[in-house]
């Protein structure tokens, strides 16, 4: 994972076929199961399948009542690289995608498959230049392991992951388990997908250290909300 020659290549990205979906945010490292059967997607699988083996996956933005025109999508997603295809009785696909790297749309295309072609460019993945950031930001998940439950073992192994850059998309991925963690119990309207939102606010961060400031944040957050509902209980 983020590795320079998992980027696709400048002829891949010129043209590349995206898989627009309102709830998921395709992390460099994450595998992405998908269920296929719209016809304009069975086409981009196959297309996928014979040029390069990736896709693109933005996350949908939502469309405003009277609009026109495809729907619009954030311009910064994740690649993905089909990993596993099976083509099932009904003709449907399973597939799975691991995600490779980000990138920044520059344009789309006029169509010309039933599916949507982005013109992209690559963003890199330096690693974060601010270390005690990163250990305090560090030192935060640790000590909400300490509330957990059944998700202590996730964060451990979480924070053994000693590339800081895995990490942070790891953590990234972990987010909305965590947002939800710290809900109030009575609390039945969490909105999905502001979670997934904040998973795109992690992965379009323009640098490595904004990435762990905005985690940093919301570990925070979470920290302080479980503290405090452990105060409560204790008090009752």
């Amino acid at each position: 994972m983020l590795k320079a020659n998992a980027v696709p290549s400048a002829q891949v990205l010129s043209s590349l076929p995206i898989f627009p979906l309102p709830n998921v945010v395709l992390l460099p490292g994450m595998v992405l199961p998908l269920n296929v059967f719209e016809p304009r997607y069975l086409d981009l699988v196959d297309h996928v399948r014979e040029h390069g083996q990736r896709l693109g996956v933005p996350l949908l933005r939502p469309q405003l009542a009277g609009d026109s025109g495809p729907p619009p999508f954030e311009p910064v997603f994740g690649v993905g690289k089909l990993v596993f295809h099976v083509q099932l009785a009904d003709g449907r696909r399973i597939i799975r995608l691991e995600g490779v790297c980000r990138v920044r749309t520059q344009r789309e295309h006029p169509l010309t498959h039933r599916f949507r072609e982005v013109g992209a460019a690559p963003l890199g993945e330096p690693r974060p230049l601010d270390g005690e950031a990163v250990s305090m930001l560090r030192a935060q998940v640790e000590r909400i392991a300490q509330h957990c439950g059944d998700e202590r073992e996730s964060l451990s192994s979480l924070l053994s992951i000693t590339d800081v850059r895995i990490f942070l998309y790891a953590l990234t991925a972990f987010l909305p388990s965590l947002e939800l963690m710290a809900a109030p119990d009575d609390d039945d309207l969490v909105d999905r997908r502001a979670l997934v939102q904040l998973q795109q606010q992690s992965l379009a961060a323009e640098t490595a250290d904004l990435r762990v400031q905005f985690l940093s944040e919301r570990t925070h957050g979470v920290l302080t909300r479980l503290a405090t509902r452990s105060d409560s209980r204790l008090l009752n």
